[in-house]
């Protein structure tokens, strides 16, 4: 399975995760250990003028889900990814455009989730995810992640 551009998985989510669209997302990195989404904030406004919290939420959300996808892809799996638990601590309220990013690279929680899910068709994953503006944290997610094999 080829990997995909950014512009590609862009097209994925709004095709796939219909609200994606709606929240004018665009993925800016798709790489397995790091995976990037800007919104606007036109799209994505609250009755204040700043970022709706649910966006805010919904944004650390998807990006841990596309990284977790992205990394799935790589070794030819497409399976079913949910959001086991997720939590989201408002740090500061957006005013601009954001971005949501997701790093991972902790070999070890990877190589136990791949045996569990090698042995059982399904395994737990926890990421996180920050989202910044104006180049300041202002929010971070925190996820358990479970892939459910297709067979």
């Amino acid at each position: 399975m080829s990997a995909l551009s950014p512009e590609e998985w862009t097209r994925y989510l709004h095709e796939h995760i219909p609200v994606s669209r709606a929240m004018a997302i665009t993925v800016l990195t798709a790489e397995p250990d790091e995976a990037v989404i800007q919104l606007p904030l036109t799209e994505n406004l609250n009755h204040r003028e700043t970022a709706f919290g649910g966006s805010i939420s919904t944004a650390g959300i998807l990006v841990c889900w596309l990284l977790f996808n992205i990394r799935m892809r790589e070794r030819n799996e497409t399976p079913r990814l949910v959001v086991r638990n997720s939590n989201t601590s408002f740090l500061k309220p957006i005013a601009d455009s954001f971005t949501a990013s997701c790093r991972f690279d902790d070999n070890a929680a990877w190589a136990q989730f791949l045996k569990i899910y090698e042995k059982k068709g399904r395994g737990k994953l926890s990421l996180t995810s920050e989202l910044s503006s104006a180049g300041e944290r202002c929010a971070i997610h925190a996820g358990e992640f479970v892939a459910l094999r297709n067979d």
